[in-house]
């Protein structure tokens, strides 16, 4: 599995230098290509669908393996995109399709508001799966588990009902 992910990734990286290349070379427009560049730029492409497809050859692969990365950022403290702070302040955010972190901003009264992306001078509308939780979220989250963990040790009399 490492050495087919690897394979994607190096594959991946080639489409994105052979791009950067032709962009370089012919500008950020609209570019032509040489009958050359076309074949070569449809090997290179074919070469990264064909590491995807190495590695994920049905659909329940590929399912599984999304699986695994939202669990894994989940495990580095991301959280779902519907519980981020919806105070107009921005937070960091994934979308699918997209290999970036990006500023996101909730805009609008929660369940009818929307998400906006911010880079680059440019801001589209979003739907993020996961956020991360700003320093002060975190904060706030260790100070509410520090609050519970004294109420679970301090002992309680059986007969008493309530606040300690």
């Amino acid at each position: 599995m490492k050495d087919r992910l690897q394979a994607l990734h190096d594959a991946d990286k080639e489409c994105s230098e052979h791009v950067t290349e032709l962009f370089g070379r012919y500008g950020s427009n609209r570019i032509s290509v040489t009958a050359e560049e076309w074949d070569a730029s449809t090997d290179v492409f074919a070469a990264r669908d064909a590491a995807r497809a190495a590695l994920m050859p049905t659909e329940q692969d590929a399912i599984n393996l999304m699986h695994e990365a939202y669990t894994r950022l989940k495990d580095l403290g991301w959280r779902e995109a519907i519980y981020c702070p919806k105070d107009g302040s921005t937070f960091d955010a994934v979308e699918p399709g997209s290999t970036g972190i990006h500023e996101t901003h909730y805009s609008g009264t929660w369940p009818d508001g929307h998400w906006y992306c911010f880079d680059g001078g440019d801001v589209w509308p979003s739907r993020p799966v996961l956020y991360c939780p700003t320093e002060a979220e975190k904060a706030e989250n260790e100070a509410r588990k520090e609050r519970f963990r004294a109420l679970a040790s301090t002992p309680q009399d059986p007969t008493h009902k309530g606040e300690p």
